[in-house]
C-alpha cells in the first residue's frame, strides 16, 4: 500500500505493536452460528459472507454488493468440468481450442479467432488445452481484439479444473490487454465463458496467447489483483513521524497510542486524527500503550458506573476489557468480584489479584450474598459479548436497589421489567472510548470539549489509562498472552480462530524497517493497461458518488482509462484499483499529478478540497473533471481563475453540472429557440431534510446552496442563454436551530435579456409524496413543465416533448467531455459560465448568511 496522506489535523504513526482484539475482531469471522469454536469462514455462504463484510464495511448496502460479487465467483469455481458439445478444435497464438457451449468456434483467414456464444449465463464457451507451467512461474494472457455487446470471461482453471487459478472479465468494445493470474499451478487450462450477463455477442480475437512470467525479484506476487484488504484494527502504539502543519503539541520521535477504527489499523504506517492521539507517559511500555483504546473503553465503563471508595461491584466477562476493567475497579478502592463462564479466564482474574473470581453461576448467588450481606453489589458492568438477554438480566438480579448497571458489551437488552422496576436500577450504556466517540466534529474535525465542562473525552481516558498503567496500579503486560511479528500475522488470526484456549491479549509487532518517506504512489502488478488512443484518467477520491456514478459512466464510454486511484482510504482505494485493474494507487494527488501517463483528473472528493485540486490539476497542465462545486470561497475560486488564467490556451476544465445535458433539459432548450420574450422561470427543489451534522452542512460540504444549488444556477445559465445581471436572496431565520438558513431560501436572478429565474430550495418539506425537483418555464404565451427529469409537457396543448426514466445527463456529460478531450470539440460548458455559476453561488450565500462578498 502506498505511504498513508498527512492532511489537516492528522499525525503520521510508525506502528511498533497493534492490538487484535480476539472479542470484535475474531466475532466477524465466525458464522452466527458457531460461535467462538469455529475455525474457518466459507465465503461461499452469503449469510457468513454478509457477516464479516457487514463488520468490515459501514454501508450495509456496499457489503451486500460485494457479496454478490463475492457469490458470482465462488458459483463459478464449482462449475462442474465441462464437456465438450462438438469436436470442434482450432489453433489459435500456439493454443488448441475446443468449443464447450459456443455456437461457433472458427478462425478467420487473417488468423483470428470468432466466437459465437451461446445465452447460458456463466456458461463455458471454449478451453483450452492443458498447458504445463514451469515451477514458480505466474501465467498470463495476452489478449486483443474485439467483444461485442457483453463482457466475456477469460479465465484459468487449475490443473484438474476443479477450480479457477483466476478470472477477468473483457470488453464490451475493442480489447488490448494482458491478463497476470498468480502462479502455483503445475499446468493450467485457458477458458473463454460468459458472464453472468445474457445474450453475449461475438467475439473476435486477433490475438490470444499464453505466456509464463518467472518469479519477482522482489518475491512479491506477479498480480495484486487477488488481494482485498479490510479496515482491522482499533488499537496502536508507536512513533510519530510527521505532524500536519496545524498540529504543534506532537512532533517527530514521540512515542504515542493511537485508537479508532479506521484510523489505527493493523498497519506499518497509520495517519490519524489528533484526538485520537495521546502520549505515552514515562514508565509505560509501548505494548502496553497498544492497548490503550480497550483500555479507554474500560475505563469509560468504570466512569459510567461512578463507584465510591468501598463500594461492591460485580463485573460480568472477564475477556481483555473485563480483566482491564476489574483492575481499576480495585485501584478505585472497590471490592471486585468477577464473573464469566470461562473458568481459565476466571484463574487469570485471581491471579492478578481480583477479589473473588466466579465461573459457576450458583458460586456467584453465594459470593454476592457473603460480599454484601444480601443486599446486591453497587454497581453490575457487563462487559461480555452476546445475544442473549440471559446476562442483563442476571446483572438486574445481583445489584442492590437503586444500583447501576451498565452495559459496555454487546448483550442482548430484552430486560425483564420485574425486576428492573422493583429495585429502581439505573441501566446505563457506556459508548465506546468517551466523550468525543462518533462526533464527527471531534474526530476528524479536532475541535476539543471544554475541559472544564467535559473533563473526561476520550483523549483524556486513553491519558488517564496509561497514566494508571505507568504508576503501577494496573497490570497491564501480564494480560499480553502472544506477540506475533506483522509477517506472520495471517498465523496469529488462524491460531485464534482455532479450537481450544483462545488469549486474551494478542499483539502484532512491526520491524524496525519501516521508514517513513515510503513512496505515496505504487503500480499494481497484474494491472490492466491504455489503448493507445484511450483518455487515461486519474479518480481522485474514491467515495460513493465517483465510484458508484463517474466510473460506471466514464468506463461504459469506452474512451476513458483508469489509470490511477488516489484516495487516502488505503482500503477503500486499494480495493478498488485491484478490483478495476488501475495501474497505480496513490495517497496523495501530488504524487501523480506529473505522471505523462495521465490525462485528466476526475476530481470526487469532498467540497472543501476541491478548489486546490483543480488550481494543482491546471498547474501541472491536466484537463479537470470536477464534481460541483468548483469553490467555496471567494478566494478560492480566485485561486481557480488565475490558475486558469495562466492555462487559458491549455487544459479543459469541466465541472459536473450535468442536468443542463439531461434529455428533457435538452428537448426544454430546443423548444424555447425560438422564443421571442424574456422567460420566467421557477426552480422548485423538495432536498429533504440532512441532519445538522451531516458532512454536506460543514466545512467539508460547504452547506447545500454551495454543494448542490449551484446546479440550479446552472440550469438557469443553459435555458436563459446569456450573462446574470442581478441576484437577490433570502431565506428563513433559523431560530430553532434545526433547520439552517442554506438548506431554506429563496434566490431570484435576472439577466440581461430581462429574463428572471427564481430558485425555491428548501429542507422543510416532505420525504414522500412531492417529486425532488420540478421546473416551470413560461415564455412568449407558452408553458412549460418539467416533472423532476422523467417528463417535459408543453402546458398549453398538453404536449410531451419527452418522458422516460429518470435521467440527469450524467452519461451524455461523460460524453461531450470525451469529445472534447478526445477529437477536439468545444469544452462541454463554456469557462465564462462555469465562472458565472461559481459567482451567483458565493453571491447567494454571503446574501442568506449575511456575509458581505
Amino acid at each position: 500500500m502506498p505511504r498513508p496522506a498527512l492532511t489537516h489535523g492528522r499525525v503520521l504513526v510508525r506502528a511498533r505493536y497493534s492490538l487484535i482484539s480476539a472479542g470484535t475482531e475474531l466475532a466477524a469471522l465466525m458464522p452466527a452460528d458457531q460461535g467462538a469454536t469455529t475455525s474457518t469462514i466459507d465465503l461461499r455462504n452469503p449469510s457468513a459472507a454478509l457477516e464479516l463484510l457487514g463488520k468490515a464495511l459501514r454501508d450495509p448496502r456496499k457489503a451486500t454488493k460485494r457479496v454478490g460479487a463475492l457469490v458470482r465467483v465462488r458459483a463459478a469455481k464449482l462449475l462442474p468440468p465441462p464437456t465438450p458439445v462438438s469436436p470442434v478444435s482450432v489453433k489459435v497464438g500456439g493454443l488448441t481450442w475446443t468449443s464447450s457451449g459456443a455456437a461457433v468456434l472458427e478462425t478467420r483467414p487473417d488468423g483470428s479467432l470468432h466466437l459465437d456464444r451461446d445465452t447460458a449465463p456463466n456458461g463455458y464457451q471454449a478451453l483450452s488445452q492443458r498447458v504445463d507451467v514451469p515451477a514458480g512461474h505466474a501465467v498470463a494472457i495476452r489478449i486483443r481484439g474485439n467483444v461485442e455487446k457483453v463482457p466475456v470471461l477469460v479465465g484459468v482453471l487449475n490443473e484438474d479444473g476443479s477450480k479457477w487459478v483466476g478470472t477477468a472479465a473483457v470488453g464490451p468494445g475493442p480489447v488490448d490487454d494482458v491478463l497476470v493470474f498468480s502462479g502455483g499451478e503445475p499446468a493450467v487450462t485457458v477458458v473463454l465463458a460468459n458472464t453472468e450477463q445474457e445474450p453475449g455477442g461475438p467475439v473476435a480475437l486477433t490475438e490470444l496467447e499464453l505466456e509464463m512470467i518467472p518469479p519477482s525479484a522482489d518475491g512479491g506476487p506477479a498480480s495484486d489483483l487477488d488481494h482485498q484488504g479490510w479496515n482491522v484494527g482499533y488499537s496502536l502504539a508507536g512513533e510519530v513521524v510527521a505532524v500536519a502543519p496545524d498540529v504543534t503539541d506532537l512532533r517527530p520521535g514521540d512515542v504515542v497510542a493511537c485508537a479508532g477504527a479506521g484510523y489505527a489499523n493493523h498497519a506499518e504506517l497509520v495517519s490519524v486524527p489528533r484526538n485520537l492521539v495521546c502520549k505515552v507517559p514515562a514508565g509505560c511500555s509501548i505494548k502496553a500503550a497498544a492497548t490503550a483504546t480497550v483500555g479507554a473503553i474500560a475505563l469509560q465503563g468504570v466512569r459510567r458506573a461512578a463507584p465510591q471508595l468501598g463500594d461492591r461491584t460485580c463485573v460480568i466477562g472477564l475477556g481483555l476489557i473485563g480483566q482491564i476493567t476489574a483492575q481499576l475497579l480495585a485501584a478505585s478502592g472497590c471490592t471486585v468480584l468477577g464473573f464469566d463462564l470461562d473458568a481459565k479466564r476466571v484463574e487469570r482474574a485471581r491471579a492478578n489479584g481480583l477479589d473473588r473470581a466466579i465461573s459457576d453461576r450458583s458460586e456467584l448467588d453465594r459470593a454476592i450474598l457473603e460480599t454484601t450481606a444480601g443486599q446486591g453489589v453497587d454497581q453490575t458492568i457487563i462487559t461480555a459479548g452476546s445475544k442473549s438477554n440471559e446476562i442483563v438480566n442476571l446483572a438486574m438480579e445481583i445489584t442492590r436497589r437503586k444500583g447501576k448497571v451498565v452495559v459496555v458489551g454487546d448483550v442482548g437488552l430484552g430486560v425483564e421489567r420485574a425486576v428492573f422496576y422493583r429495585k429502581e436500577i439505573d441501566l446505563l450504556i457506556s459508548t465506546s472510548y468517551g466523550p468525543g466517540r462518533y462526533d464527527r466534529t471531534y474526530e476528524e474535525e479536532g475541535i476539543d470539549y471544554p475541559y472544564g465542562y467535559v473533563r473526561w473525552t476520550l483523549n483524556r481516558n486513553m491519558q488517564a489509562y496509561l497514566e494508571q498503567a505507568a504508576t503501577g496500579h494496573i497490570d497491564i503486560e501480564s494480560l499480553i498472552d502472544r506477540v506475533y511479528p506483522v509477517t506472520d500475522a495471517t498465523s496469529a488470526y488462524e491460531s485464534l480462530l482455532a479450537q481450544g484456549e483462545r488469549p486474551i491479549g494478542v499483539l502484532i509487532e512491526y520491524g524496525e524497517e519501516t521508514k517513513a518517506d515510503e513512496p505515496g504512489s505504487i503500480a499494481v502488478r497484474g494491472a490492466a493497461r491504455a489503448r493507445r488512443e484511450q483518455i487515461r484518467f486519474a479518480l481522485v477520491g474514491a467515495g460513493a458518488f465517483g465510484t458508484s456514478m463517474l466510473l460506471p459512466k466514464l468506463k461504459a464510454d469506452g474512451r476513458f482509462f483508469l489509470q490511477a486511484v488516489v484516495s487516502r482510504d488505503a482500503v477503500r482505494g486499494g480495493n478498488l484499483a485491484r478490483t478495476e485493474r488501475a495501474p497505480v494507487l496513490a495517497s496523495d494527488l501530488s504524487e501523480v499529478i506529473d505522471s505523462p501517463d495521465i490525462d485528466l483528473l476526475v476530481i470526487a472528493t469532498r467540497h472543501r478540497e476541491h478548489a486546490a485540486q483543480v488550481v494543482a490539476g491546471l498547474d501541472a497542465g491536466k484537463n479537470v473533471f470536477v464534481e460541483k462545486p468548483l469553490a467555496l470561497s471567494w478566494e478560492e475560486l480566485r485561486q481557480v481563475a488565475e490558475s486558469h488564467d495562466r492555462r487559458s490556451d491549455g487544459p479543459v476544465l469541466m465541472v459536473g453540472y450535468n442536468r443542463r445535458f439531461s434529455p428533457a433539459l435538452q428537448a426544454l432548450a430546443g423548444a424555447l429557440n425560438d422564443r421571442t420574450s424574456p422567460l420566467v422561470v421557477t426552480y422548485r427543489v423538495n432536498a429533504g431534510y440532512l441532519p445538522l451534522d451531516h458532512w454536506t452542512q460543514g466545512p467539508d460540504g460547504g452547506g447545500r446552496n454551495l454543494g448542490e444549488a449551484c446546479h440550479m444556477y446552472d440550469v438557469f445559465r443553459f435555458l436563459v442563454g446569456g450573462p446574470v445581471e442581478s441576484i437577490t436572496a433570502n431565506a428563513i431565520d433559523p431560530t430553532s436551530g434545526v433547520y439552517l438558513s442554506s438548506d431554506n431560501f429563496v434566490a431570484t436572478l435576472t439577466y440581461e435579456d430581462g429574463s428572471v429565474c427564481n430558485l425555491v430550495y428548501t429542507a422543510l418539506g416532505p420525504k414522500e409524496g412531492l417529486p425532488k425537483e420540478r421546473i416551470e418555464v413560461f415564455a412568449g404565451g407558452q408553458a412549460y413543465l418539467l416533472d423532476d427529469f422523467h417528463r417535459l409537457e408543453r402546458c398549453g396543448d398538453s404536449t410531451v416533448l419527452w418522458s422516460g426514466e429518470t435521467d440527469k445527463g450524467h452519461a451524455e456529460e461523460i460524453r461531450l467531455l470525451g469529445q472534447a478531450l478526445s477529437a477536439g470539440d468545444s469544452d462541454p460548458i463554456s469557462y465564462d459560465e462555469l465562472l458565472e455559476t461559481s459567482v451567483v453561488s458565493l453571491a447567494v450565500e454571503d446574501m442568506i448568511r449575511g456575509g458581505n462578498g
